[in-house]
């Protein structure tokens, strides 16, 4: 791509110019239809990074980062950083006219207050009243306390359904990080029977993939997670500081890969390893899994909304004498590693065509736990899987 000499070696898999004034394109669309004179949206976590990732094409700062989006012209960013009102843009920060950094942090209670006085000043100077808020759930208190203190007739509209609208359908360019990101996946999983060998703790192979997926350009670990249970029966999965149990013969493993890929676009993953052969009341359950999950992908056409889908899998579990879902049966992903529409009761979002899902159904009938998860694409005929991996449980011979 001509824009990597935007940054040189540094920036490993810039979107192109044209993406990102899509992008802003389409959001400030909304903004302008609102009657808003701007939106402020902010992350702090670089698994729900669809905000700033989105329209900048870089990463949020742990500490927090925000954008002011105009309905017309380029973007104001506040960032973490050395006190500076007037920092240089640097050239691969595309769409933003104004930087300025600010050395807040969460934990320190003398910084409250900070972020949203600055945030308003800059609407104050532009005039800003009417100011749209783009997934509110990450937005601080603290900033908008600091507005609303600051303005105190400034109204706000939520149009984080519209945002998520923009974000979840996918652009061709995207679906090319896409395949990027599914292709980590599987061959990620494809290494996991060299990792797997009695005597080993869960948090090792763990360890291995995560270092694995490094070197392999991901950007970003969501959820690497690994379970093993005795007998060959169903496990859940655990993060590191949880998988603490030696793996042993007779063993089933259960392993789950969130990560995002080359080009920042979350993925999910989900495979069973055993030492043996597996319990036959555990095979079982997973086949159910993997009915339940084809069901659902059949019926996942545009139009229809997470809560409908929800119902699919609902009446077909209860049919087998199951519990319906208690979380999400599944979800979009970009780079958020969950984003919205979601497949779950209250989800009134339809699915729309270039959708990138994660459709992952879990099935627990005591004492087993099992899971199927692929990467799906939404088309007009349901959800195409784009995971080659196998979908069998993996029986390793010692």
């Amino acid at each position: 791509m001509p824009e990597m000499s935007l940054a040189g070696p540094r920036y490993k898999y810039p979107v192109s110019n044209a993406e990102l004034n899509r992008r802003l394109d389409a959001v400030q669309n909304v903004i302008r239809s609102k009657g808003l004179d701007c939106a402020i949206a902010q992350t702090t976590s670089t698994i729900f990074d669809s905000v700033i990732r989105y329209m900048v094409d870089k990463p949020c700062h742990g500490y927090g980062t925000t954008l002011i989006i105009p309905a017309e012209g380029k973007m104001t960013m506040i960032n973490h950083g050395f006190d500076n009102d007037d920092m240089p843009v640097a050239a691969d920060l595309r769409n933003v006219e104004k930087l300025i950094t600010k050395p807040y942090c969460q934990p320190f209670c003398c910084t409250d207050g900070l972020n949203g006085k600055v945030v308003a000043e800059q609407l104050k100077k532009s005039g800003y009243k009417k100011v749209g808020l783009i997934l509110k759930q990450l937005i601080t208190a603290d900033t908008l306390d600091g507005i609303r203190d600051n303005i105190p007739d400034a109204s706000f509209l939520d149009i984080s359904r519209e945002f998520s609208y923009i974000k979840a359908i996918k652009s061709e360019e995207e679906i090319g990080l896409i395949k990027l990101c599914v292709r980590a996946h599987e061959h990620l999983m494809k290494m996991v029977p060299a990792l797997i060998r009695p005597g080993r703790m869960e948090y090792e192979v763990l360890a291995d993939l995560e270092k694995v997926s490094r070197y392999m350009q991901c950007d970003y670990i969501g959820n690497i997670a690994v379970g093993s249970a005795a007998k060959g029966g169903g496990s859940n999965f655990f993060q590191n500081f949880s998988a603490n149990r030696r793996i042993e013969m007779g063993d089933a493993v259960t392993v789950m890969i969130e990560v995002s890929g080359p080009g920042g676009i979350f993925g999910e993953l989900a495979r069973t390893f055993c030492l043996g052969e597996p319990d036959k009341d555990f095979a079982a359950l997973y086949d159910l899994a993997k009915q339940a999950q084809s069901l659902v992908a059949e019926h996942a056409k545009p139009g229809i909304t997470g809560a409908q889908l929800n119902e699919v899998f609902d009446q077909f579990v209860t049919s087998h004498g199951l519990p319906v879902n208690g979380r999400f049966v599944g979800h979009s992903q970009g780079y958020d590693m969950m984003e919205a529409p979601a497949i779950c009761p209250t989800e009134d979002m339809e699915l729309r065509e270039n959708m990138f899902f994660a459709i992952h159904p879990e099935l627990m009938r005591a004492p087993h736990f099992t899971i199927a998860c692929d990467n799906y694409l939404i088309t007009k005929n349901g959800a195409e899987r784009v995971t080659t991996t196998p979908q069998e449980m993996t029986i390793l011979e010692f």
